[in-house]
């Protein structure tokens, strides 16, 4: 099988590019070269994979992103503690302008990578991106693209409950054209942003839907997320998608997790608790998380976020602002989570039980699975109670059926042959449209 050459790339969201750097590790190994384009802040990433690296123009970068986010996600802090419908409901105008200024996002990102692909002097085979929209830049080239889905796919299945929502395939269906309506009008000044974008690029017969967000596969796309948990009752999928069941990527870093000094004495079971990139930049919400965990008799590592300086641990707990996540999961008894698809694969691809607290987006949904598939508990921002969350910890360390499922979805997840597939995929792919060039 010859070498091909791939450009690689994601939104600037670190669940999306450790995705895709996952996949592209399995690609590396396949002896493909691997050309990660991104921001130049990313460029380590590339550096420890031995991959290339060719970073974007920064001038398209006309203001702080990682700023006007943050400012997003405190303009709609309280709307994050409410349900999923409740939260996409009477939306202010403050709030339509933080979707609008999210979809801005997506704008500025099929710039950067127009720019790279309309210079001569790159050449690739095929691109791998998990870009989350339609990108422009994507049909304007002729170069193979392969999407990829790093988020929950329930959104891939018409049949299912509306994606994001947190509803169970058994849910009352009634509800799932309300959810969908709510979610659409919340979601319309960052739709129009996106389907502007693709209307001024002469490709308005391609339209965006906030209740699904993906472009349609140019020929075959790919998610990932464990073929036990997957949506089969809710089939058919769309076509053209194929599940992959984890893409786990290499530890940030090399050196083993050791239990901190602080924590080494102490009883109880060893538990990591993270709240994901957005959940943990709520400061007060991760405080009132870390004191309720005080109480427990078990100890914690905590991933404190981007405003980790700000808190406060319990004597059971030693955390920072970022953790070497792989690491710890690896160590642990039990994950406390968010729900993010990336932490929720690695997860049970180690073999850990789960609680999840969902934040935004498909983490309601891994929620809800956890839930349908009896592997651990859903804990709600929305009716949060203390006494709830401590028995739920304890519930998952007393049911043997529940370590055993998810040791029966490890040992799956680690002989699947579903990468290797879609490897396979990929390559017929590319050497289809070079015969035929």
């Amino acid at each position: 099988m010859p070498s091909y050459r791939f450009m690689v790339t994601a939104i600037d969201a670190i669940g999306h590019i450790n995705a895709v750097l996952g996949f592209s590790e399995a690609l590396q190994a396949a002896r493909h070269e691997i050309c990660f384009v991104h921001r130049e802040k990313h460029r380590h990433l590339a550096v420890k994979r031995g991959f290339q690296f060719i970073p974007f123009d920064e001038t398209v970068w006309k203001a702080n992103l990682d700023e006007i986010m943050l400012k997003w996600l405190d303009s709609l802090s309280s709307r994050f503690k409410q349900d999923p419908l409740q939260r996409f409901l009477e939306i202010s105008p403050t709030e339509h302008e933080g979707y609008g200024a999210q979809g801005l996002f997506f704008v500025i990102m099929n710039e950067a990578i127009d720019r790279v692909l309309s210079d001569e002097n790159n050449k690739f085979d095929a691109l791998l991106v998990d870009l989350s929209a339609p990108f422009p830049a994507l049909h304007k080239h002729p170069v193979l693209w392969f999407p990829l889905v790093s988020s929950g796919p329930l959104a891939l299945y018409p049949s299912g409950p509306p994606y994001s929502s947190g509803y169970s395939v058994h849910s009352d269906k009634s509800k799932w054209v309300e959810y969908r309506k709510a979610l659409r009008e919340a979601h319309s000044e960052l739709s129009k942003n996106i389907q502007g974008n693709l209307d001024t690029h002469g490709l308005s017969y391609i339209r965006f839907d906030p209740a699904f967000w993906h472009d349609a596969p140019q020929t075959i796309g790919f998610y990932h997320y464990p073929s036990d948990l997957d949506y089969t009752e809710c089939e058919p999928r769309i076509k053209n998608w194929y599940g992959i069941d984890c893409l786990i990527r290499k530890p940030d870093f090399d050196t083993d997790f050791v239990i901190p000094e602080n924590l080494k004495n102490k009883p109880g079971k060893l538990i990591y608790f993270s709240l994901g990139t957005l959940g943990s930049a709520d400061a007060s919400l991760l405080q009132k998380f870390i004191d309720i965990l005080s109480k427990s008799p078990h100890k914690f590592i905590i991933s404190k976020g981007v405003r980790g300086d700000q808190l406060k641990l319990g004597d059971n707990m030693w955390g920072e602002n970022y953790v070497n996540q792989i690491k710890v999961v690896q160590n642990v008894d039990l994950v406390i989570t968010h729900g993010g698809n990336n932490t929720f694969i690695e997860t049970l691809y180690y073999g850990k039980p789960m609680i999840v607290i969902p934040y935004s987006y498909d983490q309601f949904d891994n929620a809800q699975r956890v839930v349908d598939k009896k592997i651990g508990f859903r804990v709600n921002l929305y009716d949060l109670d203390e006494n709830y969350l401590l028995n739920c910890i304890e519930n998952v360390f007393n049911d043997n059926e529940i370590q055993n499922r998810v040791k029966a979805i490890s040992q799956n997840m680690r002989n699947s042959k579903s990468l290797t597939n879609a490897i396979k995929m990929i390559e017929k792919q590319i050497e289809q449209k070079g015969n035929s060039s």
